[in-house]
């Protein structure tokens, strides 16, 4: 077991016998009583994000992860399908494992999967991701003065606000943490 003071960000902790990420951890500090961790995690299982605060130096359970390779298939109302790349088995996630990045998963692209103890927990999330844009309106002359922007459908069926000056064809990168346009990749 490990104290409070070594989990970092994007690491897993086992608290009551659930698997939570832990999406940011700081610290406060009162004086003479010593410091306080703020753990902000995100339930694997559940899907849902909870804050709690313990004392500093409390004993919580790391979990330590298994990576494999594996390539995206498709995804339904319940779960998400990979092709383990060396089995060819597939493999499920839960959609509550995934939760939004699922708009980022393009069909066929490789990735990584997290396993604790066997079971599938999540997969590894890319900071960003290059999508093609499949569906743009036109720029209107005299619409492109300020920093106008327009809504577009990507490749996977997400939609994101981008400029003017991105039509369809283009390959637009997105940050996954906010979900927004960052760039356009140059031919």
């Amino acid at each position: 077991m490990a104290l409070t003071d070594s989990p970092r960000k994007n690491s897993y902790l086992r608290i009551d016998g659930k698997i939570y990420f832990v999406l940011d951890r700081q610290l406060k500090t009162q004086g003479r009583q010593g410091g306080l961790i703020i753990l902000k995690l995100k339930g694997v299982e559940s899907g849902n994000n909870q804050e709690i605060t313990v004392k500093s130096g409390t004993r919580v359970e790391e979990v330590e992860t298994e990576t494999k390779e594996v390539q995206y298939l498709y995804a339904d109302n319940i779960n998400a399908y990979f092709m383990d790349t060396t089995s060819f088995e597939t493999v499920e996630v839960p959609i509550t494992a995934i939760s939004d990045y699922k708009q980022y998963l393009k069909e066929g692209e490789k990735t990584l999967v997290l396993l604790v103890d066997g079971k599938v927990i999540d997969i590894r999330r890319k900071g960003s991701v290059e999508l093609t844009v499949i569906e743009a309106s036109d720029a209107v002359k005299g619409n492109t003065a300020t920093n106008a922007l327009k809504e577009v459908v990507l490749e996977t069926g997400y939609k994101v606000n981008v400029p003017m000056f991105v039509k369809q064809g283009d390959v637009v990168i997105i940050n996954t943490d906010t979900g927004t346009y960052t760039g356009r990749v140059s031919n």
